[in-house]
């Protein structure tokens, strides 16, 4: 008989060492993020003191990529680095589920792969239709709405199943200023570097909600040339636009940039990430920023957005998931508790953490 994720949490709590120095690893993501049922046993990776306290109890052995590791009662493994990772790497991927940090499911698909084991294939395979399910806007849109804390909250959701989707070199791309919050711990679970795309959508000047192109860092304007022709614009009033945002564009470029490399996303699998997506319209200018500026495969991750745009988005990228697809659907900040704006000093100090 395998153990649930009850018996798991039992397990961890049992060792009695400061939680913030342990996670779990091996098949025990999986069932914590609900991906299979049961585990046969559990192991889990130690630092510092933890792993000190633990070794203590059993005969310390040999792994086979430098780590140690101790067998204890009940099928647990503590191990003092994870597949010739060290504890602090794998740490500092890993996310709180039940109060208890899991490895992020991008060390778990690394992990099974090297394997390859019949177990190890299913596995896989039970975590792609996992993630099938997690980025399908109307399955995603029957689960009961839940109001997300903040945007940090929000990018925890989004991390495991991005992680799930195992992305080839990717680039967390966050839409400033409220996708920066949400786009770290998608960078941490991957990874990945963390930059900025900037965008800005070309408007028509009787009702700049609606755009009629896009322009984005290091390259030419996109303009759709029908709503030009249906809107009667005149060249000299695209034009006008076009040098008005290019202007803005640059201030902002300049500001969350400071100094940082030119953007460069050629063979890359650019995730585009922001708070919520209401009409999709500043996604999807992203998505074909992104395109132009040569990546490979574009993921569009936003913390909330009605079912119909979701699915829109998933037309324009590779790929469209949110945290939640709630309905009836107003506004992006009624789907969070806390939506108060994020300053440029925040944006700032998390690029400045990430790098």
């Amino acid at each position: 008989m395998g153990l649930s994720w009850s018996d798991v949490i039992d397990g961890v709590r049992s060792l009695d060492v400061p939680r913030e120095d342990i996670v779990l690893a091996g098949s025990g993501p999986l069932l914590a993020h609900g991906v299979i049922a049961e585990v046969g046993d559990v192991d889990i990776v130690a630092r510092g003191e933890a792993w000190d306290r633990v070794a203590a109890r059993g005969d310390m052995r040999a792994g086979e990529l430098g780590d140690h590791y101790v067998d204890l009662a009940g099928g647990v493994q503590v191990f003092s680095g994870w597949r010739g990772e060290p504890a602090d790497a794998v740490i500092a991927r890993s996310a709180a589920v039940d109060g208890v940090l899991v490895a992020s499911l991008a060390d778990v698909v690394a992990y099974k792969r090297r394997l390859g084991r019949p177990k190890d294939l299913e596995h896989l395979a039970a975590l792609k239709r996992w993630a099938d399910v997690m980025t399908d806007p109307v399955a995603t849109a029957r689960r009961a709405p839940e109001v997300l804390a903040d945007r940090v909250e929000a990018g925890e959701r989004l991390a495991p199943v991005l992680a799930a989707l195992g992305p080839a070199r990717p680039t967390v791309l966050a839409l400033p200023r409220g996708g920066v919050p949400v786009a770290a711990p998608i960078a941490r679970a991957l990874s990945s570097s963390l930059d900025v795309l900037v965008v800005r959508k070309l408007g028509l000047p009787a009702n700049p909600e609606y755009a009629f192109g896009a322009i984005g860092e290091g390259g030419e304007p996109l303009i759709d040339e029908r709503i030009v022709a249906a809107a009667d614009l005149l060249e000299s009033e695209v034009d006008a636009v076009v040098a008005a945002e290019h202007r803005e564009l640059a201030r902002r470029v300049a500001l969350y940039r400071a100094g940082r490399p030119a953007l460069t996303l050629t063979g890359r699998t650019a995730i585009i990430v922001d708070d919520g997506s209401a009409t999709g319209s500043t996604a999807q200018a992203a998505i074909a920023v992104a395109r132009t500026m040569g990546a490979a495969r574009v993921i569009v991750a936003v913390g909330t957005a009605p079912p119909d745009v979701l699915a829109m988005l998933g037309r324009h990228a590779d790929r469209a998931i949110a945290a939640m697809t709630p309905e009836p659907f107003t506004s992006v900040g009624q789907w969070y508790r806390d939506f108060s704006p994020t300053s440029d000093d925040e944006v700032l100090a998390i690029l400045r953490t990430s790098d």
